[in-house]
């Protein structure tokens, strides 16, 4: 028996090349399009997740002064976060903000809202206290951040990474 074989036509095979620099393109596109997340870093640990650009992120911490939990939820506002409101038990830890406005109770909390005048920062430095009950957190995330970093300052920031090196980073 035997074989003929056929070069390809001309058109078969440009077609093909198109159709493989097509899904190479796509591929490439689709593992470089930016997502926003939320990184914490102190410069030799970077922790990464997704944080969605109307997503709330809360911040909870121990107040030093009145020994009382408070709740800080924050925004991202473009590459920014900006705090939206604070929570606590304490009306007194609430007041420490300085805002003009009136704290009111919401189940068992007392809560205000920040005035508009408060600005978005780029990023966040907080320094993590030996008590450790510091807390970032999402309805999809949480990260303790004492036993993530240990005793040390980190950054937090709201950023837009390539979707492979968020997911390669633990975005989820």
């Amino acid at each position: 028996m035997t074989v003929l074989l056929r070069p390809a036509s001309p058109g078969r095979s440009s077609a093909l090349v198109a159709l493989v620099a097509a899904v190479v393109t796509g591929a490439g596109v689709a593992l470089a399009t930016p997502v926003p997340v939320l990184t914490v870093s102190d410069g030799t640990t970077e922790f990464v997740r997704a944080l969605d650009r109307t997503e709330p992120l809360q911040y909870s911490y121990r107040q030093s002064i009145y020994e009382v939990t408070v709740y800080e939820t924050l925004a991202r506002e473009g590459n920014a976060l900006r705090i939206q409101q604070v929570r606590s038990s304490d009306i007194r830890s609430i007041e420490y903000f300085g805002w003009k406005g009136e704290p009111a109770q919401s189940n068992g909390l007392w809560t205000e809202d920040s005035p508009r005048s408060v600005a978005a920062d780029a990023e966040l430095v907080i320094r993590i206290t030996p008590a450790g009950e510091q807390a970032l957190s999402t309805t999809r995330w949480r990260v303790v951040l004492k036993p993530e970093f240990g005793e040390t300052v980190v950054r937090v920031r709201a950023q837009d990474r390539p979707w492979l090196l968020a997911v390669l980073a633990g975005a989820r």
